[in-house]
């Protein structure tokens, strides 16, 4: 039988010797830090996450009595790489949809984009950073209008693709040099050439069009010192 006193003994030894040894196994994982390092936005680390944005609302005209609901929302993930500390390059990929009905009309739309995405943080600070990221690609877009006019439900389709470009100015803050929670302000602008039907008749039609919106956003990413995928 093992005796009590230096079970107790090597009872408390262990605790204290294994978050020591839990800690230093962690460091030799972190292959890319270095000692005169801070910073979480080292070279040779991947950020990968995923970020949203989100927004309801309703309107009345008190004197029409005409009711609009809105919903929106934006769905980002993304993955890079640090080439140098504190700048990030990778890939990204977003959908937004937007839908806007009142009691006559409704109007839905939806943009799915897919670009290179450069990100830059200006803080070597260990505790986060204020960032900025650009990204120009490729977007498609469908658009469908529905007006209710004399009892007959008219429906305009706008359908197509173009260039877009998707800018955001925001703060990161990190937690234990591993997670990061992100909040951004975006720009987002498209040009596109859409194809407009309707079903009134099979008219057909090119048109042009340059889309803007202003949004905020909120996400989560996760710093890795191996490659995500």
């Amino acid at each position: 039988m093992v005796n009590k006193p230096y079970f107790i003994i090597l009872f408390i030894a262990w605790i204290f010797v294994m978050p020591s040894f839990c800690f230093s196994q962690d460091k030799v994982t972190d292959s890319t830090k270095q000692a005169d390092e801070v910073t979480p936005f080292r070279k040779g680390r991947w950020l990968t996450g995923l970020t949203g944005s989100i927004g309801s609302g309703s309107f009345e005209n008190t004197k029409t009595d005409n009711k609009s609901i809105s919903n929106w929302y934006r769905i980002e993930i993304g993955t890079g790489k640090f080439l140098i500390d504190r700048l990030n390059i990778g890939l990204s990929a977003n959908m937004e949809r937007s839908n806007l009905e009142n009691e006559d009309s409704e109007n839905t739309s939806e943009t799915f984009f897919i670009g290179p995405k450069g990100t830059y943080f200006l803080s070597p600070s260990n505790v986060g950073s204020v960032f900025f990221s650009l990204s120009p690609g490729y977007a498609l877009y469908r658009e469908t209008i529905g007006n209710l006019v004399a009892d007959t439900y008219i429906e305009n389709v706008n359908g197509g693709g173009g260039f877009g470009f998707l800018s955001t100015f925001g703060f990161s803050y990190v937690i234990q040099d591993r997670v990061s929670f992100d909040l951004g302000l975006n720009y987002n602008i498209y040009w596109l050439d859409l194809k407009q039907e309707t079903n009134i008749d099979n008219n057909t039609k090119q048109v042009t069009y340059e889309l803007s919106n202003l949004s905020f956003s909120f996400g989560f990413k996760i710093l890795l010192d191996t490659k995500p995928l």
